[in-house]
């Protein structure tokens, strides 16, 4: 599986105007893996593997035992052994947390926003504290953080300011870096 850094360098190598065949002799990568990137218009996701594990046969009892009582881990897991399970109790403690309602509604809370490549930057300022200047003044100094919501790469600027033409420069200097823009940037505003 390609990651997804090699995935980016191939597609920028080729964007800069190189051949196939220098692309290959750049990154070490096979021909065909090559053609295949330049290909896709977004990489693949990885493949997650399913792994079993020594709980499986014993995760419907211990949810209704849970749903039952909420019996702590230690105990849940005395009753699991009599049955034959040979794990330990740290799975069995990660697997009771799972079934609270708080980490269920967790889980249902986070949605997790993908979007493709280019089209989306998120930018904000965080404030750093002050610094004292060669005159003795204390500054404010801040941090403009723009991260691309794609591939998250990121930029980070110190400024002593947080004025409209010091963001928009900001934001200049990030595309420079970037080299290029996205379609669309999204600010935090608290």
């Amino acid at each position: 599986m390609l990651k997804l850094g090699a995935w980016m360098d191939i597609k920028d190598l080729y964007r800069q105007g190189h051949s196939i065949r220098a692309i290959i002799e750049l990154t070490g990568h096979a021909r065909n893996t090559v053609r295949r990137v330049l290909r896709e218009q977004t990489p693949r996701p990885p493949k997650k593997r399913e792994r079993a594990s020594r709980l499986d046969p014993y995760k419907p009892y211990l949810e209704r035992r849970y749903a039952e009582c909420a019996l702590s881990a230690v105990r849940l897991l005395e009753e699991i052994k009599a049955m034959g399970y040979a794990g330990g109790i740290d799975v069995v403690r990660r697997f009771i947390r799972s079934l609270t309602p708080q980490a269920r509604a967790q889980a249902k809370m986070t949605v997790r926003f993908e979007t493709p490549p280019g089209e989306q930057a998120q930018a904000d300022w965080a404030s750093c504290g002050h610094e004292t200047d060669e005159a003795g003044r204390r500054r404010a100094v801040y941090a403009f953080v723009m991260v691309l919501s794609y591939s998250r790469m990121l930029y980070v600027e110190f400024t002593h300011s947080m004025a409209l033409t010091e963001l928009i420069r900001c934001h200049q200097r990030a595309f420079e870096f970037f080299g290029g823009w996205p379609r669309g940037c999204v600010a935090k505003i608290e």
